[in-house]
């Protein structure tokens, strides 16, 4: 008996312990599908107007590795023009989606938009977040959550150039600098348009568990995708806005940079050279196809800009494992993000890579 009052009590001290050193640590907690589901639901937002390519494509990507069932919504049946290159095929409307999952979704992303007030996402949103969905935001698509409300009184971040204003705008959200990605309960927001990468790791690591999000990490070149983050490292100074203004008043013609996609390709190794080509302001970028459609590894419908011929004078970027003539060919999903800002300096200089590094918030700026 003696032994029991001994043994019964450490016991439940260590259990307490080990609990504590779990959240310490940053346990992830699961996300598990509602009921009646097999997978995890993940409606990935977009405006059909335009919609932030990376903070787009990159959650698709990683939430489908991760074994959830990731759908494009947008408010419309029709093509997504994504921001600043690139277009899709959503895979339903919000009124399918609804339709297809009266619950809602488990997991709702919502990118940067063009309009962060049209009036039919924001109702969308708040009707999801009413059926208990997990609200996520990447970039400036705090703008677009903050516009409905369902952020005051939590803390959130978002790209580090819109701090100030976003301060202004929803005083009811406390904003928070220098974090990779903010978690507020059931809302979640992540810092610049490069981030959607570690934020979306985190929740893969809430699906799959952190093995699974080991692996898919490893694909893409990420070894820590914690919410560390110096925000305060990153600024538009006197060099940036002297590399804008040059580039704009000075970078004529324009550079047509496309990338190559055959079907099977990963969302996030396409969403990269995007971003970064059509960024420089000395280059537009598009993506570069056989045929008018693409889909990729995960069923997403990618729509070509340009199909057979390569037009004059373009520069076309060829992913991981693809083959075929091209100015750059990138080397693995794991160093595709350095290789397109080597290729971008090489090609338009120093000062326009970092530019473009620093519009993503990418880490590449912070030295």
């Amino acid at each position: 008996m003696r032994a029991q009052n001994i043994v019964l009590p450490f016991a439940f001290f260590l259990l307490i312990g080990l609990m504590i050193a779990a959240t310490a640590a940053g346990a992830a907690t699961p996300i598990e599908p509602k009921p009646g589901r097999e997978r995890v639901v993940v409606a990935v937002t977009a405006l059909n107007e335009g919609t932030e390519v990376t903070d787009f494509l990159v959650p698709y990507g990683i939430l489908s590795e991760a074994g959830a069932k990731a759908v494009a919504v947008a408010p419309e049946a029709a093509p997504v023009a994504l921001w600043p290159a690139g277009r899709i095929r959503p895979d339903q409307d919000f009124a399918g989606f609804d339709a297809a999952y009266p619950q809602g979704a488990d997991i709702v992303i919502v990118p940067a938009m063009i309009d962060p007030e049209d009036a039919a996402v924001r109702g969308w949103l708040k009707a999801q977040a009413a059926k208990g969905a997990l609200m996520v935001s990447i970039c400036e698509g705090a703008r677009v959550l903050a516009g409905t409300g369902l952020l005051d009184g939590r803390r959130a971040t978002g790209h580090f150039y819109e701090h100030d204003g976003r301060e202004a705008d929803f005083e009811a959200v406390q904003w928070q600098r220098n974090a990779r990605y903010v978690v507020d309960g059931d809302r979640i927001s992540s810092a610049g348009v490069s981030a959607s990468l570690p934020v979306s790791l985190m929740l893969a690591e809430r699906i799959a568990g952190r093995a699974r999000a080991e692996e898919i990490a490893a694909r893409y070149g990420v070894s820590d995708w914690s919410a560390a983050h110096n925000s305060d490292a990153f600024g538009i100074g006197a060099g940036e806005m002297a590399t804008a203004l040059k580039n704009l008043i000075l970078g004529w013609p324009r550079a047509q940079v496309l990338v190559a996609a055959e079907d099977g390709v990963s969302e996030v190794d396409v969403a990269f050279p995007l971003d970064f080509a059509a960024r420089s302001w000395r280059s537009s970028a598009g993506l570069f196809a056989e045929k008018s459609d693409v889909t990729t590894r995960n069923g997403l419908t990618l729509l070509a800009d340009e199909t057979g011929t390569l037009p004059e004078g373009a520069h076309m970027v060829r992913l991981p494992g693809d083959e075929g003539e091209a100015d750059v060919t990138l080397g693995s999903s794991a160093t595709l993000r350095e290789d397109m800002l080597a290729w971008i300096e090489t090609r338009f200089g120093e000062g326009t890579a970092r530019f473009v590094a620093i519009q993503l918030e990418y880490p590449v700026a912070a030295d």
